[in-house]
């Protein structure tokens, strides 16, 4: 999921590349939602390593990586992002 948000695949994903992944879909929102959980340094971008430490986290919660998958099955496919219960927020 992460390479189909990377547009111009450098390696990070900035705001932009994730409001036009989800195009018409709550695009603002589900982007800013992301970055709210993801993007741990603040920075304006999110890398690949702060991706997968994100899905690493929402797994030591008690996810099963099962939902994980579908979930981002249905992220894929334009789906809303979700506030996991992670000790992080949107």
């Amino acid at each position: 999921m992460f390479d189909a948000i990377d547009l111009n695949k450098d390696g990070s994903v900035t705001k932009e590349e994730a409001t036009t992944f989800w195009g018409k879909n709550f695009a603002k929102i589900n982007a800013q939602a992301m970055f709210n959980e993801v993007d741990v340094n603040k920075d304006g971008s999110v890398t690949k390593e702060e991706w997968m430490g994100f899905w690493k986290n929402v797994l030591k919660h008690g996810y099963p990586e099962e939902d994980l998958l579908e979930e981002v099955d249905m992220l894929k496919e334009g789906g809303s992002w979700v506030d996991y219960n992670d000790g992080r927020t949107t």
